[in-house]
């Protein structure tokens, strides 16, 4: 019989809520008790005007980038997710937002700092965004998503068009 905790955050879950918790004043942050709950990772809920959203949490791998991807795209490195088409375009329950984290070298010369940022995407737009993406084999879209913390820019950068996420980059304000 396998065994897997169902009741408390993954790492990536703990950082979101710390994010949220840190800049959304007057809004409180939820886990859904119920394990079997698809597409829903958190839950916020403004008490002051009873406003609730809905969030799915991804988090990436983090990968040392390639001397040519250096040469490319200049600081940063590469996150990599893969997301299944019907999660995103027929999910089981409302989604708000996605809040991707994106774990990244700060400096990529040295590679010795590693920075955490987010990008914050509606749930509307995402969908916008995946219909530039190819369905990979299986039903998934692959998401290479480029982040360099110190310019401040994000771009999806493995199809045949660079897809600009620059500006969902740490972009919490969104939000309230």
């Amino acid at each position: 019989m396998a065994i897997k905790n169902f009741w408390s955050l993954n790492v990536d879950e703990c950082l979101v809520s710390d994010k949220l918790k840190s800049i959304l004043k007057g809004w409180e942050v939820f886990i859904p008790l119920n394990s079997q709950l698809q597409d829903i990772d958190l839950a916020i809920i403004n008490l002051k005007n009873e406003k609730t959203l809905s969030i799915q949490v991804k988090g990436s791998r983090t990968y040392e980038p390639r001397k040519s991807e250096i040469e490319k795209y200049g600081n940063g490195s590469a996150a990599w997710f893969r997301l299944d088409k019907k999660s995103i375009l027929k999910p089981k329950n409302k989604i708000d937002y996605y809040i991707f984290v994106l774990h990244n070298f700060l400096d990529t010369a040295t590679r010795k700092k590693i920075n955490i940022d987010f990008l914050v995407i509606p749930n509307k737009i995402f969908q916008r965004i995946c219909s530039k993406k190819i369905i990979r084999k299986g039903g998934y879209y692959h998401f290479f998503i480029w982040v360099d913390s110190k310019e401040k820019r994000s771009f999806d950068f493995r199809e045949m068009k660079i897809i600009n996420l620059s500006k969902y980059l740490n972009n919490f304000s969104q939000i309230k």
